[in-house]
């Protein structure tokens, strides 16, 4: 007599949010495809996709639902950077390493007063974009003096290039 392990039912099957999603991957790439026929291929019920996926269905101009792409946005920041005139782009993701940076120019400015106590709180080896935001008071001052030696007034933030990834 062999012994049985019993075996959960999700140990083989996939939930029904699982399933879901492939309805939406399928949908995305045949963009033919109806909802119906992609959620009974995958075994679920159309209710179920819409309800586990509402923002990314809409219906067409021709009452067909409709599978929608969502498109992330990259933005490009640029920060000073040690010669004059030179700046650094960092192609950010979130709106937290967009907020980070805006941080980090803000205890820049602060230096540039000699207000060095933000630098000194930020936090150290920072990457946004495989750049290492510059820290340290000495790199600081290097970048302070490229901005006092640029002729035209450094544009910050304000720089930006949004493009779709």
């Amino acid at each position: 007599m062999s012994a049985h392990k019993p075996t959960s039912s999700k140990s083989f099957r996939k939930t029904v949010h699982e399933r879901s999603r492939l309805v939406l991957e399928d949908m995305l790439r045949n963009p033919s495809l109806s909802l119906t026929k992609a959620a009974h291929k995958r075994r679920v019920d159309r209710r179920s996709v819409l309800r586990h996926f509402p923002t990314r269905f809409q219906k067409s101009s021709s009452g067909r639902i409709v599978a929608r792409a969502v498109t992330r946005r990259r933005k490009t920041l640029f920060i000073p950077w040690f010669e004059p005139g030179e700046v650094m782009p960092i192609a950010t993701k979130s709106k937290a390493e967009r907020l980070l940076i805006g941080r980090w120019m803000a205890a820049l400015n602060a230096a540039r007063n000699g207000d060095f106590s933000k630098i000194d709180e930020f936090p150290k080896n920072k990457r946004i974009a495989g750049v290492l935001l510059p820290t340290k008071r000495a790199e600081v001052q290097q970048i302070l003096v490229s901005l006092a030696e640029q002729e035209s007034p450094f544009e910050g933030l304000y720089r930006t290039i949004v493009r779709r990834s």
